[in-house]
């Protein structure tokens, strides 16, 4: 019997940006902005601190795709953490 080949045509769901995620377990958030910048957020005693990440090496290039398809333990962000932590009329 000869093997049988199927063929599967897999198709990209347009993605607008930014896109929101968390790394659960960890006060940690991100706003992605396109395919090689984001913004972390992280809480650390009460204190947030923020910093742009551009993806230059290949690593980082694959940690946005893991946060993109929710990956290991990144999730989608609630509208409550996104207004908290990325609203751009913080007081």
């Amino acid at each position: 019997m000869e093997p049988v080949f199927y063929t599967f045509k897999f198709y990209l769901k347009a993605m607008t940006f930014p896109q929101y995620r968390k790394l659960e377990g960890f006060q940690r958030y991100y706003e992605i902005r396109d395919d090689r910048t984001f913004v972390e957020v992280t809480v650390m005693n009460g204190k947030i601190n923020s910093s742009e990440i551009s993806a230059t090496q290949f690593p980082e290039m694959l940690r946005i795709k893991d946060m993109l398809n929710q990956e290991w333990n990144y999730r989608l962000m609630e509208e409550e953490e996104i207004e908290r932590y990325f609203s751009k009329d913080k007081s």
